[in-house]
């Protein structure tokens, strides 16, 4: 497991070279049984995930994050494959905010910056920040306010998403992927 902040993954920090693990797909049922309880989805290149720390509290919308299982520097380093999926679960994920939390509207953000002085460098991934019509520690309508690294908000006061909202996520994300776009998706990238 490594660390990106407030990410928390099972995925390995490049080291060296050294690969993540890649498991083989397994059932709806296998994946209920042996998913984290923090995980929303996996497959072969990328996990999502609700952070225990967020970002952005889940009043405000919540926040996730998709984590390539492989890391790479940038999106640009993406093959083909990998790039369709990481499109894939966006919009999968992202439209399961809209309809399970009921965002106003989705923001997704590639960021990275923390982890320029690490060892390896950052390695791309991608925020799902929803965004609530009523903000209770965001101001509707402007950029999400990320405070600095290792600020005392992201030690508890933010509420992450709970174990249910995990697992309605996982459940409405599922469904979605089921849909004819997303398999053909999903077929093209080699997931499936």
């Amino acid at each position: 497991m490594y660390n990106l902040g407030a990410i928390e993954s099972k995925s390995e920090m490049p080291r060296m070279g050294l690969p993540a693990r890649i498991e083989p797909r397994r059932t709806n049922a296998q994946e209920e049984k042996t998913m984290e309880p923090n995980v929303v989805f996996e497959d072969r290149y990328y996990e999502v995930i609700a952070p225990r720390s967020p970002y952005n509290c889940r009043d405000d919308g919540g926040h996730l994050i998709l984590i390539k299982k492989v890391p790479v520097h940038d999106r640009s380093d993406l093959t083909w494959q990998e790039a369709l999926d990481f499109m894939r679960i966006s919009m999968a994920v992202g439209r399961a905010m809209y309809e399970v939390v009921g965002v106003e509207r989705m923001n997704y953000e590639d960021l990275g910056n923390w982890g320029l002085d690490r060892p390896g460098g950052s390695v791309m991934h991608l925020h799902f920040i929803g965004r609530a019509k009523v903000q209770i520690h965001q101001i509707r309508g402007h950029h999400l306010a990320i405070m600095p690294q290792g600020h005392p908000i992201y030690s508890g006061h933010l509420k992450p998403f709970t174990t249910e909202d995990v697992l309605v996520l996982r459940a409405r994300v599922a469904d979605i992927l089921q849909e004819e776009k997303y398999r053909r998706m999903a077929e093209m990238a080699e997931v499936d």
